[in-house]
């Protein structure tokens, strides 16, 4: 295991890379630099920071590449174009400018969804993908997210009971970790948490799921009210292959509520044949 990252000083590990279509992307190098490459995609509102806590335990043999998505963290923050494909296309980018295809690929939540799409439309950048606490239909209109989203405005308090609940755990969370995410969290406009929340409302994955040809392991806490079972065994039959594990007491955020349990899933099945 690497020394554990300074939650204090994450931000400081920045980098900007520009994109051949003109997006800054904010991103973070950590692990092995001559290791096998790996993406890491975080979640919805999140920033590179959701790996900090996972990424000490990936570290030996694994070039881990975190950045921060549009809309997030220091990225861009354009008016518009927040849709899967479009930020997935982002993150193709990426792999070209900082020379990293073929990589396996880890998506948390909003990150598995665009993992999924660079599995489907660019198969050759991709090596394995990690599927973690997602899903492949589109989002309701209806719901505890769904009604707390569409009452957002500037300024978000990072305190207010929505984001805590937003950014916590069915487990145990560090909590200086915690303070910070849901201050990341809160830093996202409305308007990109509208947006994003509506182009997931609007886009249907599933037929193109059976174009998944690259190994897939499909994590889910059985206590995840989000990506529900229902959502994770569509996913499984779906995607050929497709390996699947349940964690247990487990909720959407399974690698903030167990990282070294998590990690050493998503090492075992990055390192087989």
């Amino acid at each position: 295991m690497a020394e554990p990252l300074s939650q204090e000083d994450f931000s400081a590990l920045k980098r900007t890379a520009v994109l051949p279509n003109g997006i800054r992307l904010a991103y973070v190098e950590m692990g092995d630099a001559n290791g096998t490459p790996v993406l890491l995609l975080h979640g919805f509102t999140d920033s590179a920071r959701s790996w900090s806590l996972i990424a000490p335990y990936l570290a030996t043999g694994f070039r881990l590449v975190a950045p921060d998505l549009r809309g997030h963290g220091h990225s861009d923050k354009p008016e518009g174009c927040y849709t899967i494909p479009e930020m997935a296309h982002d993150i193709r980018l990426l792999t070209e400018v900082l020379d990293l295809a073929p990589a396996h690929v880890v998506g948390h939540s909003l990150g598995g969804r665009l993992a999924q799409a660079l599995a489907e439309r660019w198969p050759q950048i991709v090596g394995k993908i990690v599927l973690m606490s997602t899903s492949a239909v589109p989002r309701e209109r209806k719901g505890w997210l769904w009604e707390n989203i569409l009452m957002l405005r500037d300024p978000i308090d990072p305190e207010s009971a929505f984001i805590r609940k937003w950014c916590s755990g069915a487990m145990p969370v560090d909590e200086s970790f915690l303070t910070h995410a849901r201050r990341e969290s809160a830093a996202v406009s409305s308007r990109i948490w509208h947006s994003i929340h509506y182009e997931q409302i609007a886009y249907d994955p599933s037929p193109l799921l059976q174009d998944i040809s690259a190994a897939t392991l499909i994590l889910r806490g059985e206590e995840d009210t989000i990506a529900t079972a229902e959502h994770q065994a569509h996913l499984k039959e779906a995607i050929v292959g497709a390996k699947f594990i349940s964690l247990p007491g487990h909720g959407h955020n399974v690698h903030w509520e167990d990282p070294e349990g998590v990690a050493s899933l998503i090492q075992r099945f990055l390192e087989q044949p």
